[in-house]
C-alpha cells in the first residue's frame, strides 16, 4: 500500500475533513490490503479533489489500481469463494443504499470477469 495515500487519508482525519468514521474504516481497509469499495473510492476522490485539485485524482487512481493489483494477486487461490463473498457484500450494500444500481452492476461485472 502506498504510504503517501495512507498519509493523505490520515491528514484528512487529522484536519476533521469528511466523515471521520468512514475515513478511519477506509484507512483500516487499505492498511490491510483489502479491496476498496467503489463508493469509498469515489468518496476519497471527492475529498481529495476538494483539498488538492485535479492532480490528486490521478494520484488516487494510480494508488487504487496498485491496491487492486495487490489484492487480485492475493485473492487468486480462493477467487471463487472470495467472489461469492464479494457479491453477497455487494448485494447488501445495494440493498442498504450505500451504492447505486449502476455501481452495483459495474462492480458485479468486474467480479464476474475475475
Amino acid at each position: 500500500m502506498s504510504e503517501d495515500m495512507l498519509k493523505s487519508i490520515q491528514k484528512l482525519i487529522d484536519s476533521g475533513k469528511g466523515d471521520l468514521k468512514r475515513l478511519n474504516e477506509i484507512l483500516h481497509t487499505l492498511k490491510h490490503d483489502t479491496i476498496l469499495y467503489l463508493s469509498d473510492y469515489k468518496y476519497l476522490e471527492s475529498l481529495f479533489s476538494q483539498k488538492e485539485g485535479s492532480q490528486s485524482k490521478t494520484d488516487l487512481e494510480d494508488k487504487v489500481k496498485e491496491v487492486k493489483q495487490k489484492a487480485n494477486t492475493k485473492q487468486k487461490p480462493n477467487s471463487k469463494i472470495a467472489n461469492d463473498e464479494s457479491l453477497s457484500i455487494l448485494k447488501t450494500r445495494l440493498a442498504s443504499g450505500e451504492i447505486t444500481l449502476d455501481e452495483f452492476q459495474s462492480i458485479k461485472k468486474i467480479l464476474k470477469d475475475n
